[in-house]
């Protein structure tokens, strides 16, 4: 049932790193993105892709994780195990493509839980230098990247209490993800 696939797909951060992936794992999860919309149908983003341990080891150390947590995981060494970078080619279109990476993103990460394949999408990247290890043209810019494991932790979903939506955890393997409730993103019926 989509709901359950939905609610197990969350931003994991701890992976069980002896869990290794392919490149045929990472073109399935690619290709998926191929059957998405996209704005004016320009289908401008295109993916670049990390699997072996040394290109990861080189990956991990130019991005930021869990922004509200003092502590950063991935704790104990439990790091992803793939990337999957999601990039821009402004030779295909100039306008933003921040809706089509949404989507696109969404789908990988929908598609690699139904795989049991852990994900957490991060924005915050030393771009020019993941630029430089993907060995991009100019006109390829990265926009986001999508780290993949086995999850190594629990993420638990609970109410937003007094509109405090900063995550947390209880030690190291449990998170804790607070949601708005339905009553609070829903505006009234129109009358």
């Amino acid at each position: 049932m989509f709901k359950d696939l939905l609610t197990k797909t969350r931003s994991y951060r701890n992976f069980d790193s002896t869990v290794a992936y392919t490149k045929e794992d990472m073109e399935y999860l690619i290709s998926l993105t191929r059957l998405t919309p996209s704005a004016a149908n320009k289908q401008p983003l295109k993916y670049a892709y990390a699997y072996k341990k040394e290109d990861c080891d080189k990956i991990f150390p130019l991005l930021s994780w869990a922004g509200y947590l003092e502590e950063k995981p991935p704790y104990d060494n439990n790091v992803p195990t793939a990337y999957i970078l999601i990039c821009f080619d402004t030779e295909i279109s100039t306008t933003t493509c921040e809706m089509d990476a949404g989507i696109c993103a969404q789908t990988i990460v929908l598609g690699a839980m139904e795989k049991g394949i852990g994900a957490c999408m991060l924005g915050s990247m030393k771009k020019d230098e993941i630029k430089k290890i993907f060995n991009l043209p100019e006109h390829i810019v990265p926009r986001l990247i999508i780290a993949l494991g086995k999850p190594k932790e629990t993420v638990e979903i609970v109410d937003a209490k007094d509109g405090d939506i900063k995550y947390y955890r209880d030690g190291k393997e449990k998170h804790f993800v607070p949601k708005r409730t339905l009553e609070e993103i829903l505006l009234p019926e129109i009358k």
